[in-house]
Formats: C-alpha cells, structure tokens, sequence
C-alpha cells in the first residue's frame, strides 16, 4: 500500500513538507493576500469575525489566478487522489479557503451545541448528525472501504494552531475524551494524547475530518493564511460532503485552457452523481426495486457500508422536503451544492416530494432520540438526532424494504455497535 495512504487510514493524517514548493511561496503568498484584502473590504463582519475566512475562487481574478490554479497542483489534487486511491479523474476539489488570523484578541468560544451551531474553535469532528447521520455509520464505512474525502491545511506561514488526536477517525469518543471534553474548558484545551500539527511555511497536512481535531489559538499576535482545502472521490464511496465552491467557479479559468476543462469536469463529477440520485428517488417514488437498487450500486459500489449512503440519501430527501414551494434564485454567491438541491427539488411537483418524504421519514425518525441535547466533539446545534450510534436494527436492507413501500418491521431504539 502507498505510504501516504497507510498512514492516513491508520492515523488519520499526513504531514508534507513544501507542498507550495519553495520557488513559488512567495507569489502564492502574494496572491493570497490580494484575496483576503478583496474578501476583506467586501465584508463588513471581518473585523468582528474571531476565525476570519476568505473564498479563493470568489476573490481570484486574471492577476491571481494562480490561487486557484494550486488547487490542481500535482502537491495538492494529485496527492489527494494518491491517499484516496482513486485516479485523478475521479477526485475533485470541492472548497477552498483561506483561514486567516483575526485582527482582535477574541474572547473565547462559546461552548458547543449553540442554537446556531457549534464554533469550531471548540474540539470537534466534522459531523452534524443532523446533516450527516450517526458517526459510527461513517466510521464503520470508512473502516471497510477507506475514506471519500480529505481535507487540507497548508501554511504559508509558521502554523502550529491544529491539534489531533490520532487515530480517533476509526473509533467513537474514548471515555477519557469524553469526560475531559465534558468538563470546564475542555473543548479549549489539549485533549490527552492530542498532538500540534507543526507546520513550516509551504508546509501542509492532509487528513480525515471526522478525527478530533481543534484550532487552539486564534489572536492578533501571530499573522495566518492557512489554504484549506477539500477534495473527494466518485465512484468509490458516497461521502458526506458535496461541492461548497461557488456555482460557476469553472468560469475562473479562460475558456478552452487545460485548467477551464478540468474544472469543467470537476461539475460534471457533482453533476453526474447528482443524476443518480434524482434517478434512485425516481425509482423510489415507482417502488422500482431494481433500479433503486441500481442507483445505490453507482452511488456506492461496495455492499459493505452502503447503509450510510441510505442514510446520506435521506438526508438529502429532508433538505429536498424543506425546499418545496420555494422559488429558484438565481446562481449568484450560492455553492454548486445549493444550486444543485434547488434544481433537483424543481425536477419533481410538491405532491411527489411529498410522496417521497414519506417513504424516506421513517428513517429519519428512527435517527432521532427523542431527547435535544449536544455531544461534545461534534459540530452543529443541539438536536434530537443522534450523534454516535445507528439505531439497532437498521439494515440496509431494512432501509431498502421501507423507501419501497414495503416495511419488514420497524426499526427500534438502542444501537448498533460498531465492529470490533
């Protein structure tokens, strides 16, 4: 197996050193800084912000392209796909950012499980199981089939805020963790056994967000343009995450260069996937078991771990049911995934989402406790959803019979445990 890939399924991360090569530091840094500047003026929260962060693609222009050009870098694209062990063609980028250093001392985060949400500057995975399901269904897919995305932070500058826990993608909290989180400042401070991230200028980490991870120090004292980064695969897993880039972003690039065509076939991945998926609820709404089954195949290949792209696709029928009646906007500041759930809820009436909803709600109730509350460690609001753990007796078969209108037996409370 590929060095980088062995240590991201075993540990969670890999650090790579001059991912910027040297010779070309300082005019990424150069066009960095043009971006935050523009990000800069054009928001009025920036200086209020206590973790400011500015949209690559949203800021770049003729003059500083080449931000936007590293994120097809060989450094950058290619080792994605190298520690994800897919083909280039199949991975694409789908964010980036620039995390920045405030102009401000903040004061420090409030503690997670806001009404709003969950700062991240608090220890947190990146999962909201109101979005994304339990994280023991993520765990147990990535365990059998390795991950579908990696993110990224590369320094231009000395960084050593990132603290990991390694390891802590393969397994739920341990009850060190939990209890050290639980406490008073606990999701502020050095977890046992977490370590910094010492990144040197041009430095960078790859690694899978759902391990623990936290930004342990944001202040004026210190100047931070971290480009963070996120690419994932097709046709390997169904991951979580979808495209955050801003609709359009393959206009950047001029029209007819190799950079505008890869871009071009970075939507057309998101496109492609987002087709099936409107063909598996078509096949849902007729009761069309072989061809629900044949979407599930494209969307999910391996057997094992396809109930979490069930349980993604319900998600994405909640986001869908929420949608109704509303009116298309047009493309402007909205992600390729926003346009995306907005054109795919304008292909079916309200009377077959509807319909649809109601094959896929007994799922999402299922998914729920009963009782709102928050989980130190993860991202989001408090919510009734559950945070670790599959409900016991949710198969994917089960899942399978009930979206087809052809119930086996309710699924019930408890949990499922992950594998040994």
């Amino acid at each position: 197996m590929n060095p980088k890939r062995a240590q991201l399924l075993s540990d969670g991360y890999v650090i790579l050193r001059q991912v910027v090569p040297a010779g070309q530091l300082d005019r990424m840094r150069s066009d960095i800084e043009t971006v935050v500047a523009r990000q800069r003026a054009g928001d009025p929260e920036w200086d209020r912000t206590p973790q400011p962060r500015a949209s690559i693609v949203d800021q770049v222009d003729a003059s500083t392209i080449g931000a936007f050009e590293f994120l097809l870098h060989p450094n950058t694209h290619g080792v994605s796909a190298e520690v994800l062990d897919c083909p280039t063609e199949a991975v694409a980028a789908s964010q980036a950012l620039v995390i920045c250093n405030p102009e401000f001392t903040p004061e420090a985060p409030p503690r997670p499980g806001q009404h709003w949400g969950t700062d991240p500057r608090n220890w947190h995975r990146d999962v909201r199981p109101d979005r994304d399901g339990p994280l023991s269904a993520h765990i147990e897919d990535q365990l059998a089939n390795g991950p579908g995305y990696v993110q990224w932070n590369i320094a231009l500058y000395e960084d050593h805020i990132l603290y990991v826990v390694p390891g802590s993608h393969r397994r739920l909290s341990t009850e060190v963790e939990s209890s050290h989180l639980q406490g008073d400042q606990g999701t502020t401070s050095p977890v046992p056994e977490s370590i910094p991230v010492e990144l040197g200028p041009g430095d960078g980490v790859v690694y899978n967000n759902l391990m623990l991870h936290w930004g342990s120090k944001y202040g004026p004292e210190k100047k931070r343009r971290t480009v963070h980064l996120g690419y994932r695969s097709f046709g390997h897993i169904f991951p979580r995450q979808q495209c955050n880039l801003p609709m359009g972003f393959w206009n950047r690039f001029a029209e007819g260069t190799p950079q505008r065509r890869v871009a071009e076939h970075w939507f057309g991945l998101f496109q492609t996937e987002f087709a099936t998926i409107e063909e598996t609820f078509r096949a849902a709404l007729s009761g069309n078991g072989e061809a629900f089954q044949a979407g599930l195949v494209r969307l999910h290949p391996p057997e094992k771990g396809r109930r979490t792209c069930l349980i993604l696709l319900a998600k994405h029928m909640l986001a869908l049911h929420q949608r109704r009646g509303l009116p298309g906007d047009n493309d402007s500041g909205r992600s390729v995934y926003e346009w995306q759930l907005q054109e795919l809820a304008s292909h079916f009436t309200d009377r077959e989402l509807e319909r649809l909803w109601r094959r896929f709600e007994p799922i999402d109730e299922a998914l729920r406790s009963g009782a709102s509350r928050h989980v130190s460690g993860f991202l989001g609001p408090t919510t009734d959803y559950e945070f670790e753990k599959v409900p016991a007796g949710m198969t994917a078969e089960g899942i399978c019979a009930e979206v087809l209108g052809r119930p086996q037996r309710p699924f019930h409370s408890g949990s499922t445990p992950l594998p040994a």
